[in-house]
């Protein structure tokens, strides 16, 4: 038996359940607090049920749970799940994909073993107002294998110091071409990259002019690898320069990726609200995690100072002290969730590295 949140859970035998995403469940259901309009959610892949069963169990109002599996083990123990802990939810057993063709729900939940592609078209089509997406296959998105990314995507992930988020907007851009085919529009609430998962709350926009709004958010990432400039070139279509303007270097361009914000602020403050008054075990790392978040720059990418001080022989500063510095000269900058030595900025990158060698030598 699993003590999880507010319920008690039977994993079974044979029946997948990872506790090392207790808090990706635990964020699962303060977004879904924190989302009134949401009164039907699925778990297209349920396994033991836990995330649905927490869903129905802790949260405040009443919402219609419906959790799937495709093995009818997992079924019966999700009714067995369900019935101990005191809840009704349905369950379904079917297919992700058959069940998500056919049938229309506030908010679909799919976290899969491995890659969500194969999912992300009926997903989008059965999402009515909001969706969460889990991805595992992180070295495909991330760009550390190539050619099963651009398989599975459809885009170029260029492998960065700032893999971790080129892999998130690499599936925020999969997701926002999938909605377009609806005329439909998505909306980044929430997206972290954490430990070895990618998780995307998204909430749903109906219409023409809404999905036309989205895919300008579409486009690349121009990066040199000699003196780690970078920017972005928008449009599916765009033109851009096979040199880096600042060293002349060779540039490798990554896409198409989402450029677009990854969150929105009064959400995120919203979900950390929730998991403040409410019992969640992991909250203190989740709310960590969501306070950098919140106050993240919405530039496309991240700089590692440890990454820059190497390449300039130089000894990092604390990164806090960093950020200060570019701030002082009329730049924008934060943390970044991505990585703990991470920092993002609205900076040149002659402006960063000029900031990072004064500092050193003051050290």
């Amino acid at each position: 038996m699993i003590e999880e949140g507010c319920v008690s859970i039977d994993v079974g035998e044979g029946v997948f359940y990872n506790p090392r995403m207790e808090m990706n469940r635990d964020i699962t259901v303060a977004c879904l607090e924190a989302m009134p309009e949401i009164s039907t959610y699925v778990d297209a892949m349920g396994a033991s049920g836990i995330r649905g069963i927490r869903v129905k169990k802790e949260v405040s109002r009443d919402i219609d749970v419906t959790i799937n599996d495709w093995d009818a083990t997992a079924c019966e123990l999700i009714k067995r799940n369900a019935l101990s802990n005191g809840v009704k939810v349905s369950v379904s057993n079917c297919g992700a994909n058959t069940l998500l063709s056919s049938t229309q729900f506030d908010f679909v939940d799919i976290d899969p073993f491995g890659t969500p592609a194969p999912y992300i078209n009926s997903t989008c089509w059965a999402s009515k107002r909001a969706m969460g997406i889990t991805a595992t296959d992180t070295a495909p998105l991330c760009g550390a294998h190539l050619k099963s990314g651009i398989r599975t995507y459809a885009a170029y992930p260029l492998k960065t110091e700032y893999y971790a988020e080129m892999g998130l907007r690499v599936l925020l851009g999969k997701v926002a071409r999938e909605e377009a085919k609806y005329d439909r529009a998505l909306k980044p609430l929430l997206c972290h990259a954490t430990e070895h998962y990618i998780r995307l709350y998204l909430g749903v926009e109906h219409g023409r002019a809404a999905a036309d709004r989205m895919m300008k958010e579409m486009g690349f990432i121009v990066h040199c690898f000699k003196c780690k400039n970078r920017f972005e070139a928008k449009g599916l279509a765009p033109l851009a320069p096979h040199t880096c303007p600042v060293c002349g270097a060779k540039v490798g361009i990554g896409g198409p990726v989402w450029l677009g914000a990854t969150k929105d602020k009064a959400f995120v403050e919203k979900v950390i609200g929730v998991l403040e008054k409410g019992r969640f075990n992991k909250k203190g790392p989740a709310i960590k995690m969501l306070s950098i978040i919140k106050d993240e720059l919405d530039t496309p990418t991240f700089y590692d100072q440890h990454a820059i001080c190497r390449d300039l022989k130089a000894t990092p500063s604390d990164i806090s002290t960093l950020i200060r510095a570019l701030n002082d000269l009329g730049y924008s900058a934060s943390r970044t969730h991505y990585l703990g030595v991470g920092f993002k900025t609205d900076a040149p990158i002659n402006i960063i590295r000029g900031t990072v060698l004064r500092l050193s030598k003051n050290a």
